[in-house]
């Protein structure tokens, strides 16, 4: 697998170099009077489910902000709360060291299980909806049948506290041990289980035999936060070390680390075409970061969150981004597009390009600053080509879904969410029927991006086709 195209190792802040990078405005402000620690947005992005310090979880709608449901079930505080992918359900866990499965529609509890013995820290459905995974503060990651509610594994083991373990404090997010799970994901396939934990370590399981694949070790302090990127290649994890991490996930290495925050870092999400990085945190911080460079893009919140920042999570279609604090709002912010990105590394690097070296002369200096345009000029050009590069590593630009033919002109539609316009593929009419029947099974070659009216599109890319025994190639284009 390649990596990104990256360099060095370790992820620059725009903000530490000098470079003044912007704060948004909210799009959209919830207030509840109690603290909030969980949110997450239905998959057709007209709902918010938000939970926290109260015991109740809160449907919201989107486009107007008001209440829509009242999930009431929980004997204490509510810490995680998930849409389910198909969006008929909602799961939910609690210190009450319950978690409950939810109709989505009608608020109706359909299962609650409290096979857990401490507190739930996090819920996750694999991307079927058909099992419902969840990481506890007692040391296990459990896996259901969402369904039939029957467990399917049981992950890690049981562990007595130490005697100077910090329990549940309804004041703050606290440290725990280093025997408890603290986060949970499927990848987008549904083949793995991505765990977190106070050992500061990740760890993949297998979801066919729930066997132990692998480990990622990197962080220095408990891991708090860990997600799949949209195309399952690579994963995000935030830790206790004030630090946010990409990691390659078939390499089993760090990419980069990201100095995300100057305290923890609670959670992280991966926008939905995997070029952005959401971080939040200790320091009541929202933030977003460049994959392709690593830079930040912008410091979402400023000082709009008045206290710490527990989550993060993108809408579907990766316009806005919802984040919930212990000051008991609800923020949704506007995501800012490639245009933005290209501009934080462009102003990044203009800056430490126009910084005078203590050994230049200053005829030398103005000569060179005389030139600033065709430098900027020049890193716009570089900014744009690192972008490109990654793009076809990061995003699930494969997810095109087959529509109508024409079988005057001879071509299939092809659908994506990732990008506005319909693609299209010359399919002649002989092989057509055959073509749309193997179609879910197809092969993508290299892809050619480019960057044209501040966003990325696919300009052309290859796919080879299982037809009458053998793989025959067509071509995607515009």
């Amino acid at each position: 697998m390649a990596s990104l195209a990256l360099s060095p190792a370790h992820a620059q802040s725009g903000a530490s170099a000098g470079t003044t990078v912007p704060s948004a405005a909210p799009v959209r402000d919830i207030q509840t009077k109690a603290a909030l620690l969980g949110v997450d947005y239905s998959p057709d992005g007209k709902r918010l489910v938000t939970c926290g310090l109260g015991h109740d979880i809160v449907v919201w709608d989107v486009a107007s902000g008001r209440q829509t449901l009242l999930l009431k079930g929980h004997a204490d505080d509510v810490v995680t709360v998930k849409f389910s992918p198909n969006g008929r359900y909602i799961a939910s866990g609690g210190v009450d060291k319950a978690l409950i499965l939810w109709d989505a529609l009608t608020g109706e509890i359909l299962r609650k299980n409290t096979d857990h013995t401490d507190y739930v820290r996090d819920v996750a459905f694999s991307p079927n909806s058909k099992m419902l995974a969840s990481a506890g503060w007692d040391g296990q990651a459990l896996v259901f049948d969402t369904f039939s509610g029957q467990r399917l594994a049981t992950l890690g083991a049981p562990a007595k506290a130490a005697a100077s373990a910090t329990t549940y404090d309804k004041a703050k997010t606290a440290k725990g041990r280093t025997t408890n799970m603290t986060s949970v994901a499927f990848n987008p396939a549904g083949d793995e289980l991505l765990t977190a934990s106070g050992d500061h370590t990740l760890r993949v399981f297998d979801t066919g035999t729930w066997q132990q694949k692998f480990v990622l070790n990197g962080h220095t302090d408990e891991v708090w936060d860990a997600r799949y990127s949209p195309n399952g290649a690579y994963a995000v994890s935030g830790a206790w070390d004030n630090t946010a991490r990409l990691w390659d996930v078939r390499q089993q290495k760090v990419v980069y680390t990201i100095p995300a925050h100057v305290s923890d870092v609670w959670g992280t999400a991966f926008s939905p075409d995997g070029q952005l990085i959401a971080t939040c945190g200790g320091d009541r911080k929202v933030r977003l970061w460049d994959v392709a460079t690593g830079l930040l893009v912008q410091d979402v919140s400023a000082d709009r969150h008045t206290a710490e920042v527990e989550n993060v999570t993108f809408s579907p279609d990766g316009r806005t981004l919802a984040s919930v604090s212990r000051d008991g709002s609800c923020k949704i912010w506007a995501v800012p597009g490639s245009e933005e990105r290209l501009n934080a590394y462009t102003a990044t690097n203009m800056e430490k390009w126009g910084r005078k070296s203590e050994f230049e002369k200053s005829d030398e200096y103005q000569k060179r600053l005389a030139k600033r345009a065709d430098r900027e000029a020049a890193f716009r050009q570089e900014g744009s080509q690192k972008m490109l590069a990654s793009y076809g590593n990061t995003a699930n630009w494969q997810s095109f879904v087959l529509s109508d033919y024409d079988a005057d002109t001879e071509y299939f539609t092809l659908l994506s969410p990732l990008f506005p316009a319909p693609y299209r593929v010359k399919v002649a009419p002989r092989e057509a029927e055959r073509f749309r029947e193997s179609f879910a099974r197809v092969a993508y070659g290299t892809p050619q991006f480019e960057y044209q009216n501040g966003g990325i599109t696919l300009r052309q890319a290859t796919i080879m086709a299982p037809i009458d025994g053998s793989s025959k190639s067509f071509t995607i284009t515009q």
